[in-house]
């Protein structure tokens, strides 16, 4: 099973559309690390994290402090806006040579510029269609419902999505 490492926003951006549990069927190991975690302060979406990662649905990773002194190192060396989670994925999925999923532009460019295999929120929506996971008339409907409180999504890709998933039923 490919296992995929995931960044605080896709959780989120989950999470507030319900579609959190369903990204849990998908057939991926789902992992994150222990300072993504530390950064979901609202206790609703802490609290389902925590539910799933009980449940075995999501793996959280921790580090050595070794290992946390190379994502600190690395923080003090990138220019932008990456934070220590950004980093902590970044540097996990370097390690053990899995893909990247976020939302996060900036994370999203240092990644790729690291030659890191990276996947967004659309990757999830395809491949919960594709896997009959929800049906396309209900990835349109969570996708609009996405795009309104997230406006930095991909406005013509999540169109075209719109309009195939419409009309396929």
């Amino acid at each position: 099973m490919d296992i995929i490492v995931n960044d605080t926003n896709i959780f989120i951006d989950l999470h507030s559309i319900g579609l959190l549990e369903c990204f849990c069927k998908l057939p991926y190991e789902i992992r994150t690390v222990d300072f993504v975690m530390a950064e979901i302060s609202n206790p609703r979406q802490y609290e389902d994290m925590e539910r799933l990662v009980t449940e075995g649905k999501i793996c959280v990773e921790s580090f050595t402090p070794e290992e946390i002194a190379e994502i600190v190192e690395e923080y003090s060396n990138v220019s932008g806006n990456l934070s220590i989670p950004d980093c902590s994925v970044c540097y996990y999925a370097r390690k053990y040579d899995v893909t990247l999923l976020t939302g996060d532009r900036q994370l999203r460019r240092y990644a790729e510029a690291g030659k890191l295999t990276v996947k967004g929120i659309l990757f999830v929506f395809d491949e919960l269609v594709q896997h009959s996971i929800i049906t396309p008339c209900i990835a349109a409907c969570k996708l609009k419902e996405l795009y309104s409180i997230n406006i930095r999504l991909p406005k013509s890709e999540i169109q075209r999505r719109i309009d195939l998933w419409e009309n396929a039923e």
